[in-house]
């Protein structure tokens, strides 16, 4: 007998490093700039054309060079990133930006939900994209899962926050 909720997950799962890699149409690899600690369960995609690709229980967390917001300031990469969201996904809905700081970096962390289709399913999704200018370079950390599983992922972002480091 087929487990529906395990073939549901992958399908969301699928679909949701399908979404974050076209969000990433100009992201590339940092190259070695940054190093990051997570905690257990976070598996590293293998073969990902991102350095910083992790998965775990149907959630994502990435890391990636947004180059057309590079040379931007804090506000404007993210204002312009909402932009380009709000194209994506016409049913986007935005929580109020969080200031914090990212290995002693100034960040700022949108977080949203959305509808995707996939296979005749519609899901509920959610994102949190913490943006960090390095070096000016405009670093995306994403985080994302369905909206009703976000929370346990949610548990684990300041952890992974933490194990943050870039080459400065």
């Amino acid at each position: 007998m087929f487990n529906f909720k395990l073939i549901a997950m992958r399908k969301t799962l699928l679909l949701l490093c399908a979404i974050v890699l076209t969000l990433g149409v100009f992201a590339q690899r940092s190259k070695g700039n940054i190093t990051v600690t997570t905690p257990p369960g976070w598996a590293k995609v293998q073969g990902s054309v991102l350095e910083h690709q992790y998965l775990k229980n149907g959630a994502s967390f990435m890391i990636k060079e947004e180059t057309q917001l590079n040379g931007k300031t804090l506000g404007n990469a993210v204002n312009t990133a909402k932009q380009q969201i709000g194209k994506y996904f016409s049913d986007a809905s935005f929580a109020k930006d969080e200031f914090l700081k990212v290995d002693g970096q100034d960040a700022q962390s949108t977080t949203y939900t959305y509808t995707a289709k996939a296979g005749g399913m519609v899901l509920k999704m959610k994102m949190q994209s913490i943006y960090v200018m390095v070096n000016g370079k405009c670093q995306n950390i994403s985080f994302g899962s369905t909206a009703d599983s976000f929370g346990m992922l949610a548990k684990d972002i300041p952890i992974i926050l933490k194990g943050i480091k870039f080459k400065k």
